[in-house]
């Protein structure tokens, strides 16, 4: 079976189950459910193998090696890949202008901006807001459901796991690497400079939570939940308050403004 029939079933049966938690107002987990803690915990333990032994000391490397103007560049290389589907996700939402405005962005940015190497979008007033369809799905009301630990990407949910093959099989480079040498090398350079700035980009972050928590696992549960809650909320404030993991010893709202500050 290809994997794009396999994400098409995995999606749509997501959706299936997903819909029917569905509400009218945006999605926030006030608590974690998690029935595979076990199997999570491998494969948080498994994750943490991989990093310790690749993702870890290349992000090392990147950030005492590289000058800033490079970090900053591929920052907004990365940023740049993932606009077409910002644009998509903000029409699903129902806010066209933020659709027009990330398609804006990567226009002027692939163009000007010599394929989004230079953000001139944001010196042109275009601010930049990630959107996916795991956050679409929690702007129709429909919650995270169980905490799954994906192999190599980490920390997600039900929700997010329907939204990471969603916006797979819709992600213009998906078809266009099938089909051109050029975009698929364009696809493989994103996916390898994604992982690393964005382990750059929680360098901090993460090594203080490790060293601060009880039970690093519970900790980066509850930081990841909370993170997804305000990437549903695009900034507005939270109408309920968080329940955290009491196995947790971290400042949580620090580690969220510290990661979107990267």
């Amino acid at each position: 079976m290809k994997l794009r029939t396999l994400l098409s079933l995995c999606a749509v049966g997501s959706l299936s189950f997903l819909t029917a938690c569905a509400s009218t107002q945006p999605a926030q987990d006030t608590s974690v459910f998690d029935p595979i803690e076990p199997v999570n915990r491998f494969v948080h333990n498994a994750n943490g193998a991989v990093d310790f032994m690749v993702l870890y000391p290349a992000a090392m490397w990147y950030r005492d090696i590289a000058p800033q103007p490079v970090k900053t560049a591929v920052g907004s290389f990365v940023r740049n890949l993932n606009e077409p589907l910002n644009s998509l996700n903000a029409l699903l939402q129902g806010d066209p202008d933020q659709a027009a405005a990330s398609f804006q962005r990567f226009i002027v940015n692939s163009t000007i901006g010599l394929l989004g190497f230079n953000d001139v979008a944001t010196d042109f007033g275009i601010p930049y807001r990630r959107e996916d369809f795991g956050q679409t799905l929690g702007h129709y009301g429909i919650g995270g459901g169980p905490y799954i630990v994906l192999p190599l990407l980490g920390p997600s949910n039900l929700r997010d796991t329907t939204g990471l093959a969603v916006d797979y099989m819709t992600n213009p480079l998906t078809w266009g690497a099938r089909n051109s040498e050029s975009l698929e090398a364009l696809y493989w350079t994103g996916v390898g400079a994604t992982a690393l700035h964005t382990r750059y980009s929680t360098l901090d972050q993460l090594n203080e939570l490790q060293k601060s928590s009880i039970d690093y696992y519970a900790a980066l549960r509850s930081l990841y939940r909370q993170q997804r809650n305000a990437a549903i909320r695009n900034g507005t404030p939270s109408p309920v308050a968080e329940v955290e993991d009491e196995s947790a010893s971290y400042d949580f709202d620090d580690a969220v403004d510290g990661s979107a500050n990267q």
